[in-house]
């Protein structure tokens, strides 16, 4: 890891080398290569920089001798930020680099070179790791650097010698929509006919997240960074302070990669923000062809909001419009408007703003949840199985296996979102299925006993209930809530097919 992201090595370079604090070299094994092919590292830029003039001398660094001498560019994203992307041609070596603006305008830089004959295996691997980076969304000092470069060499060791021993070798679940899971799933039924659990499947859309790849245009699906919306339609509190964004769907992308998913509208776009501690939830539908405006979000607004956030915390009610008082090291300013809302500042003190001094800012209502790294969301079709009622019928029956069945759903599910969260592969969300969260809960029945739905007769059918999206921990974002919670969003089928979204149910587990 560096300060800024964690990445983890292909498995055909599971040879890392740890050259500096945040600077890795990733070499094949077995391989005649004495040369890495794969290149991480992070560091402090000693100057401005600007990603085209600077990207041959990273490059040169990076590739080293017999590199190319000229480079084709491209614009790319890498975790919503803004980079290049070059390939060229050597003497000797065909290769790839990557350069990107980090937080506080760190230097990253990501490469590959190979032989002509092998460019494609090598090019496959590069893009492997650049799809399981994810962002630190917190600050880790030198010494646990100094520590992962002093165990690093023991860890390639471990590897390595994991590797010779057969162990190595990951296994691979067959996909979401293999027969398999059909056969295996009627087995813990106790059911040798596939026909038997027919009816307990239901179709759903995977969002596969991209974090490494074109800039996201406008109003496209993506999770994390800020939000595209109209003017004045940020949901805020009694305070005017704005709810963290979560993520944003285009359902017109849906229905383009998977087909029509009822009872999802087939255009429009849905965006998602949370507040309370991640309790409670805002949906905002905006239908297509409005008039809309990229919310960008910086480390700026996320440092300044916690101070802000802190000002609203200590507020007193009965405090008269202006503004308030202000002190020597404070990030902010604040003053009360005439409508009960405060209007912040970034501090004039140069000494001690975070953004530009004196500059007002829209602050957010809880800094926690927000984050400036995004990831694409790409929909496909997938299904999903609904376990509950899988329960129900072993118990009613006398027949099966419920450990059977539990292992089954749990090898489904690596299988249709990924080994394991942040584990190095594309975290894969899901809409529309089943889900459950604490040990099995179906999410239908906790949907109905939410607040929003208790005293609501038109919402105490569990089957009215869907799931809207559900977001899987360990997102390339970084973001973290609770106990590296899942979030399930649960919305009343019949209000998303009306278009409203105003008594959704945010659940966590």
């Amino acid at each position: 890891m560096t300060r800024d992201f964690v990445f983890t090595a292909p498995v055909e370079f599971p040879g890392v080398v740890a050259c500096e604090l945040e600077r890795f070299n990733l070499h094949p094994y077995p391989s005649g290569w004495e040369r890495p092919l794969l290149f991480v590292f992070a560091r402090d830029a000693d100057r401005p920089w600007e990603a085209e003039a600077m990207f041959a001398e990273v490059a040169a660094d990076l590739i080293g001798p017999n590199g190319p001498d000229e480079w084709s560019l491209a614009p790319v994203q890498v975790l919503g930020r803004e980079g290049r992307y070059g390939t060229g041609t050597g003497p000797s070596v065909t290769a790839g680099v990557t350069i990107v603006r980090g937080r506080d305008d760190r230097l990253w830089a990501f490469g590959w070179r190979a032989a002509a004959s092998e460019r494609d295996a090598v090019e496959t691997g590069f893009i492997a790791l650049m799809q399981g980076l994810q962002a630190r969304s917190d600050r880790i000092g030198e010494k646990t650097l100094r520590s992962q470069f002093h165990s690093q060499e023991k860890i390639r060791q471990l590897t390595i010698r994991a590797i010779d021993a057969g162990q190595g070798a990951k296994t691979i679940d067959p996909d979401a929509a293999d027969i398999v899971w059909d056969e295996r799933f009627a087995a813990a039924l106790g059911e040798s006919d596939t026909a038997t659990v027919s009816q307990l499947w239901t179709d759903a859309v995977a969002l596969v997240e991209e974090p490494f790849g074109e800039e996201a245009p406008s109003a496209a699906s993506r999770i994390g960074g800020g939000p595209d919306l109209p003017a004045g339609v940020w949901p805020s509190n009694e305070r005017g302070m704005r709810h963290p964004f979560l993520m944003q769907i285009n359902l017109a992308e849906i229905k383009a990669a998977c087909g029509p998913m009822q009872p999802l509208p087939d255009e429009g776009l849905l965006s998602f923000f949370v507040h309370d501690d991640a309790l409670l939830l805002d949906v905002v539908y905006t239908p297509p062809g409005a008039s809309l405006v990229r919310n960008p979000m910086t480390e700026a607004t996320i440092e300044a909001s916690a101070a802000a956030v802190a000002i609203a915390a200590d507020f007193d009610p009965d405090t008269h419009t202006g503004t308030l008082p202000h002190t020597e090291g404070d990030l902010v300013t604040a003053e009360l408007m005439g409508d009960g809302t405060l209007s912040f500042a970034h501090t004039p003190d140069p000494v001690w703003a975070v953004g530009a001094p004196g500059t007002k800012f829209d602050a957010l209502s809880d800094e926690r949840w927000a984050t400036t790294a995004y990831a694409r969301l790409r929909p496909r079709r997938t299904r999903s199985f609904d376990v509950a009622a899988a329960e129900t019928k072993i118990e009613e029956m006398k027949a099966g296996s419920l450990d059977d069945l539990t292992d089954t759903h749990e090898a489904f599910e690596r299988a249709s979102t990924g080994p394991l969260a942040g584990s190095g592969t594309p975290q894969i969300h899901q809409m529309l299925g089943h889900a459950t969260i604490r040990g099995g809960i179906d999410c239908r029945d906790e949907a109905v006993t939410d607040d929003v739905s208790m005293d609501l007769p038109e919402l105490s059918d569990p089957s009215q209930w869907i799931v809207l999206v559900r977001l899987r921990a360990g997102s390339a974002t970084g973001r973290v809530f609770g106990d590296a919670d899942d979030l399930v969003v649960m919305a009343p089928a019949p209000d998303v097919a009306a278009r409203r979204f105003d008594r959704c149910v945010l659940l966590s587990g």
